[in-house]
């Protein structure tokens, strides 16, 4: 249940929110299903909150600090997001168009979120849990993925320019039509990856792949792979 209370003055403003928090540093944030829907939240801390559930439909949270925060099932759909959020918990959250540019994400679960059209330009998902992630259409533009995990994701016209995938765990991702191009795919393990009609040129590839688990009929700048096995390309 969301406590009134701590909502009524989260809504009179940032400094004043920020000002509690720093005078109660271990009150439990209880903000299950709160309604903050374009509330300017710009530089808020709401690590640890409890948001599950809640509705921040094109919220503003620059620079907001939302470490361990839980926003299971929320609505984020739209919102901006820039600041600290390691080990935020977006699991099934729905965060179609939202803006993650630079946030630093590390180690974030957001499996199962419905993360279409978001944007998470040169944002840190290091160790990130992005498992059966639909991020179709996404923006990944040099974004760390190091050591994270996109089993079964979906990133089907997704733009990952430049990403960094090295060790990171792709068994069963979609990356159908994706532009990969300039990737670093190095050690990653890559079995029964859809790679039809991406973009691979200029790619690093990776050692744990086998052409007979990996579908890339179509697939453009094969031939320009750095490290590609010889095997592939028979």
């Amino acid at each position: 249940m969301t406590d009134i209370q701590q909502l009524q003055l989260l809504m009179k403003g940032v400094n004043g929110w920020n000002q509690w928090r720093n005078e109660y540093p271990d009150t439990l944030i209880s903000l299950q299903n709160a309604v903050l829907s374009t509330a300017d939240l710009r530089y808020v801390n709401l690590s640890y909150a409890n948001l599950e559930g809640a509705d921040l439909y094109h919220a503003n949270l620059i620079e907001a600090r939302l470490e361990y925060a839980n926003f299971a099932k929320a609505s984020l759909n739209g919102e901006i997001a820039t600041g600290s959020l390691i080990k935020t918990n977006f699991s099934e959250a729905n965060l179609y168009s939202a803006i993650f540019s630079f946030a630093d994400l590390r180690y974030a679960n957001l499996e199962r979120a419905n993360a279409i059209a978001a944007n998470f330009n040169s944002a840190n998902l290091q160790g990130a849990n992005l498992q059966n992630i639909n991020a179709s259409h996404a923006i990944f533009w040099q974004a760390n993925l190091k050591e994270a995990n996109l089993n079964s994701a979906t990133f089907w016209g997704a733009k990952l320019y430049s990403t960094n995938l090295e060790r990171s765990q792709l068994q069963n991702t979609d990356f159908s039509g994706a532009d990969l191009s300039g990737a670093d795919l190095r050690d990653a393990n890559m079995s029964n990856v859809n790679l039809e009609g991406a973009n691979l040129d200029g790619i690093l590839w990776g050692k744990n792949i086998s052409r007979y688990a990996t579908n890339w009929s179509n697939a453009i700048g094969l031939m320009s792979v750095q490290n590609v096995p010889s095997s592939l390309l028979l």
